[in-house]
Order: structure tokens, then C-alpha cells, then sequence
């Protein structure tokens, strides 16, 4: 959770209180012991509007669970990002990343543990991916990430790297967590979100299969 609305609420408080003190000092000659006592209260004043704003905002844009961007941030802010992409002559790549045994993991070993593979899993992915790649919690044990491409075989770098990333995840929490990863690439799979998601999901369950035969 960011500090903007504090930030901002106190600071315009504040500069209101100070231009009010202003119109008294002139037209009363002083200022008043009040006054002073009032920038205090008009902080506090401040800093909570500005705690309400920052702690609505954090809950529309990420999953309390993960910490991570949740889907309406994703589909609010996908044609911020292509317009970059396009001004840019660049590529995005989309991931679905699903967790296969989750059902499994929460039937064993309970909810509370699911949620903190789900937890983990999220920190993960934003330990491996760059800081300019955009990672969300998608939905349940479902995973998402956006990211330039700057050639196809970055893809499946990008796609290794992640796979023994949350192998070796599977080490450190001692509880097995599988995993399969399909992708899509804007624009030359669709320019489409709904289209780029539906691509990349079929093509994870292509992989799932695979695993199995």
C-alpha cells in the first residue's frame, strides 16, 4: 500500500489551514495560539482521509492474499500497456500459470496451508520475473504475467526460468507444488485480452496433458 493519498490529503489540509491562519493574521494583527494547535489536528485529520483512499485503492487493485495485482487492475490498465507496446514496436507475452495439485494440497494439508502455497507461489513469481513485468493473481490457483518480449526465444527462457523456480519452491516449503505454464504473445496471437487469456489457457492445458501421457 502506497502513501499517495496521505501524502496528498495532508498536504492540501495543511496549505487550507495555512491560508485560513494567513486571512486571520492579516486582519487580526496575530496569530493565534489556536492556530497552531490546529495544524495538528488537521494533520491527523488529513492522514486518515488520505489512509481511507490508499487502503481503498490497494483493495481494488491487488489480491489481499498474494500482494499481487488482481484481475480488475489487469483488465482496467491492458490497453495502457499495449498502447506502450505498439508506440514501441515491441511484443507482450502473456502466462497463465495454474497450480495442478492445489485441490490436493488444500484436502491434505488444509486451507490455511493452501493459502500460504498460494502466498508463496506469488512471491515467487515476482522474485523471478522483472521489475518491469506485471504479475497478478488471476483467480483460485490461477496465475498471471505480462511482460515485453523482445524475441521468442526470451519466451522460453522466461518460461524455464519460472518452471525451476517453483520447483525449487516445492523443496523449500516440503510440500510438492506442480505446475504448468501456457502462454500467448501480443499481437500475433490476438490483440485481444479475453482472446490472449483463452490462447494461453489452452495451451497449458496442452502441456497438463503431455505431463499426464
Amino acid at each position: 500500500m502506497n502513501y499517495r493519498g496521505r501524502i496528498f490529503a495532508v498536504s492540501l489540509t495543511l496549505l487550507a489551514h495555512t491560508c485560513f491562519a494567513v486571512y486571520f493574521a492579516i486582519t487580526d494583527g496575530r496569530v493565534h495560539f489556536i492556530t497552531y494547535l490546529g495544524y495538528i489536528l488537521w494533520f491527523f485529520v488529513g492522514y486518515w482521509i488520505g489512509h481511507l483512499y490508499d487502503k481503498a485503492r490497494y483493495y481494488a487493485e491487488k489480491d489481499p492474499l498474494t500482494d499481487l495485482y488482481n484481475r480488475r487492475f489487469i483488465t482496467s490498465t491492458f490497453g495502457k500497456i499495449t498502447s506502450l507496446t505498439e508506440r514501441t514496436q515491441a511484443k507482450l507475452f502473456v502466462l497463465i500459470i495454474d497450480c495442478d495439485n492445489f485441490k490436493s494440497i488444500n484436502d491434505m494439508y488444509g486451507h490455511q496451508k493452501g493459502d500460504f502455497v498460494l502466498a508463496s507461489i506469488g512471491r515467487t513469481l515476482s522474485g523471478l520475473t522483472r521489475k518491469s513485468d506485471i504479475v497478478a493473481r488471476w483467480g483460485g490457483d490461477e496465475f498471471l504475467v505480462i511482460g515485453h518480449l523482445k524475441q521468442d526465444a526470451s519466451l522460453q527462457t522466461v518460461h524455464q526460468r519460472l518452471t525451476d523456480g517453483l520447483k525449487a519452491l516445492s523443496d523449500e516449503l516440503g510440500i510438492p507444488v506442480f505446475v504448468s505454464i501456457g502462454s500467448a504473445v501480443y499481437p500475433d496471437h490476438s490483440t485481444d485480452l479475453t482472446e490472449l487469456i483463452k490462447i494461453a489457457d489452452t495451451n497449458m492445458y496442452i502441456g497438463k496433458r503431455s505431463k499426464k501421457a
